[in-house]
């Protein structure tokens, strides 16, 4: 096999590259931070196109929030005011991205034991440019929001969430 052929074992299994990144996150999650086993999970984040067109109906940045709960955490969709994430990221994206799905890897080094998660997603406007990956943000009006319960496949976590509710 030359190099232009040559592929890696699983290369387009994207439980495989979860897996290769849990990894990751294990071995610097254990020795950096003493942390045994990260809970990962792989959000795939979709969103119609005719709806995104209201939302982005105007230039400028948008950037999408993925958040993990406990399941008690959230009601109707949206975390409670007390509510703590247990992990969070964020991405700058378009429509276009949304349309075809994307995948966000939620990684929570703090509450390894927790098995259930509901997995919260938001797009709002605004640049990829929060604090602490956006752990302190929250579904703010005009929001467009998707919430969807992680299941685990082998050891790692799952959510399909689809971007279909806008708040306010």
């Amino acid at each position: 096999m030359n190099a232009k052929t040559k592929k890696t074992p699983g290369s387009k299994n994207p439980l495989v590259a979860a897996s290769v990144a849990a990894s990751w996150v294990t071995l610097v999650a254990a020795t950096a931070l003493g942390v045994a086993a990260p809970q990962l999970v792989r959000a795939q984040v979709s969103a119609n196109p005719r709806e995104l067109a209201k939302v982005q109906s105007s230039p400028g940045e948008y950037r999408l929030i993925v958040q993990s709960y406990a399941p008690g955490s959230v009601i109707d969709g949206v975390p409670t005011s007390r509510a703590r994430p247990l992990a969070s990221t964020q991405r700058a994206v378009t429509a276009a991205e949304l349309a075809r799905g994307i995948g966000i890897d939620v990684v929570d080094l703090e509450h390894s034991a927790a098995n259930e998660q509901v997995i919260v997603a938001w797009l709002e406007r605004g640049s990829a440019n929060l604090d602490y990956d956006a752990l302190r943000a929250r579904p703010k009006s005009g929001a467009y929001l998707g919430v969807a319960e992680a299941h685990s496949e082998s050891g790692a976590g799952r959510a399909e969430v689809v971007l279909s509710r806008r708040i306010g």
